[in-house]
């Protein structure tokens, strides 16, 4: 058994295999088994990011999660309408992580990575605090009844426009799992307090067998221009991509990988930054490999983010 992501504009025909088809758009929603991330392709196409399993694939809903399970693969994603009120919106992220570990305990999954596109991210609260600490307080009210370690599942969380969260991971049955770190980082959930008040749970990058195939895959949190826990070259689009492709280049080798497929968040491009960006991009994960959206960073002078699957042949 086996899976793979990749890129397309049109729609598979044939949607039995298909774990996940994920669209880009301004608009969340989940219609016809198609995701809607709100987040759009930052010239405009229409892109869909398709995930394909040699298992077939059923659809149900549990606990308000459309899912989408093969024998050892699942796939589960939540729409959350946010309101003003922090505690509200506190009490259905936890509630929402609280179903999605319930349900892939059920089916003995293991998670390796949960997806958050959040709006106005860093919008602050009457209670100064941001859409961004909301998130990483919700997660870690769980996470200290769940984990007794630090094996936690990758993660990416990304601002967006409008006022409903979408929460989306992915799960399986392996029989490696492992959470990695990045040398060149401080552990999300050790940064000191003057970076977040709230700890971001999660680890840098998640790799397991893909039974049957032969093949280890990694799944790689979304990582950006951050050495050790300080940000490097604030508001600097083309070094921040350097050094975000730094830290992404600790997990695996991008020379002829054609297994790697990416996403690059970036809050705004300039004109004349376009074709460098788009250059340097093709050099060094290939066309095709990529899609480049708009999203905002978890802090206010990042401005670019990467994330990304590999097979782990590549590993550095």
């Amino acid at each position: 058994m086996s899976f793979e992501i990749f890129f397309t504009s049109k729609l598979p025909e044939n949607r039995k295999k298909s774990l996940a088809i994920i669209k880009y758009s301004r608009s969340i929603s989940h219609d016809s088994g198609i995701l809607s991330t709100g987040l759009q392709e930052y010239n405009g196409n229409e892109i869909f990011e398709v995930w394909n399993t040699d298992e077939n694939v059923f659809y149900e809903n549990i606990n308000d999660f459309d899912i989408y399970k093969s024998d050892n693969y699942l796939f589960g994603s939540r729409i959350i309408d946010m309101n003003k009120s922090y505690e509200d919106n506190k009490i259905k992220i936890i509630n929402a992580y609280n179903n999605l570990f319930e349900i892939t305990k059920k089916e003995k999954m293991e998670i390796v990575k949960i997806w958050h596109f959040i709006p106005e991210l860093l919008s602050k609260y009457d209670n100064d605090k941001t859409n961004y600490s909301l998130l990483c307080e919700s997660r870690e009210v769980v996470y200290n009844s769940y984990f007794n370690d630090f094996n936690f599942p990758a993660a990416t969380a990304i601002g967006i426009k409008g006022k409903k969260i979408l929460i989306y991971f992915f799960a399986g049955r392996f029989s490696k799992y492992k959470a990695i770190e990045n040398k060149r980082q401080v552990s999300s959930y050790l940064y000191p307090q003057e970076i977040f008040k709230e700890k971001p749970m999660f680890s840098r990058a998640v790799s397991f067998d893909n039974p049957g195939s032969g093949v280890r895959k990694i799944f790689i949190s979304g990582t950006a221009s951050i050495k050790g826990y300080k940000s490097m070259h604030s508001l600097d689009l083309k070094e921040q991509l350097n050094e975000a492709l730094k830290n992404y280049g600790t997990f695996i080798n991008l020379n002829n990988n054609s297994s790697n497929i990416s996403r690059i968040y970036i809050t705004n491009i300039k004109d004349e930054d376009k074709l460098w960006i788009q250059q340097k991009l093709e050099k060094v994960f290939g066309i095709d490999q990529f899609i480049v959206v708009k999203g905002d960073i978890c802090r206010k002078e990042l401005i670019i983010e990467v994330e990304g699957v590999s097979d782990e042949k590549h590993k550095i």
